[in-house]
């Protein structure tokens, strides 16, 4: 098993501090990562805006939130992303309120690209994605489950949107992606860490 305590974090944030970053780069035209692109730069400031939208609308699973604080799982939860991606921007801000509200859990973001080592423990098919998160029992540093890098139900959406119109500009797909998150209200990400939580308690 992978380990907090043999693997060092490298800068890691609380969610308030990650918004603060955000934040700050937005106004300084920049965004986290090795690619200071104009394109990340966009994806960067457009984020922000997602994740006020994010924290604004969610709102506890109740079946989630009720195992959740009947067990108080002493948790830690280190969340790989980075500033400039889209999904992030759509899950992060309801897994924060999550682990808020659940004071035995503690979460920790760390930037996929200062954080190598990390990351390679845990790819997609081989890729980097992210966000990706990483439950580890706080006191051996067991890792208990992943998570990511997005909803099932949603991933399962794109694959046979992208089925139907193989056509399709990258734009316009990630157009319906993110239209589909917001209309999801963050419950698929629940109903997956529902599941995953079930199975370690």
């Amino acid at each position: 098993m992978y380990s907090i305590q043999v693997m060092p974090l490298i800068n890691p944030l609380s969610y308030g501090h990650y918004k603060s970053l955000v934040e700050t780069l937005v106004l300084e035209n920049k965004t986290t990562g090795r690619e200071q692109t104009p394109e990340r730069i966009a994806f960067t400031r457009l984020n922000l805006q997602r994740m006020k939208r994010v924290e604004k609308q969610f709102a506890f699973l109740p079946e989630l939130e009720a195992l959740l604080k009947e067990q108080k799982p002493h948790w830690r939860w280190l969340l790989l992303t980075e500033a400039w991606c889209g999904d992030g921007a759509q899950t992060i801000p309801a897994i924060a309120a999550i682990a808020q509200a659940i004071p035995s859990i503690e979460l920790l973001l760390v930037q996929r690209d200062e954080n190598e080592a990390l990351m390679d423990t845990c790819l997609t098919n081989g890729s980097k994605s992210i966000p990706m998160l990483i439950c580890e029992d706080h006191k051996t540093g067991e890792r208990l489950f992943t998570w990511g890098p997005r909803p099932t139900s949603i991933q399962e959406r794109l694959i046979a949107f992208k089925a139907v119109n193989p056509g399709v500009r990258h734009e316009d797909l990630m157009q319906q992606l993110h239209a589909w998150y917001a209309k999801d209200r963050s419950i698929s990400l629940q109903q997956d860490l529902l599941r995953l939580v079930k199975e370690e308690l």
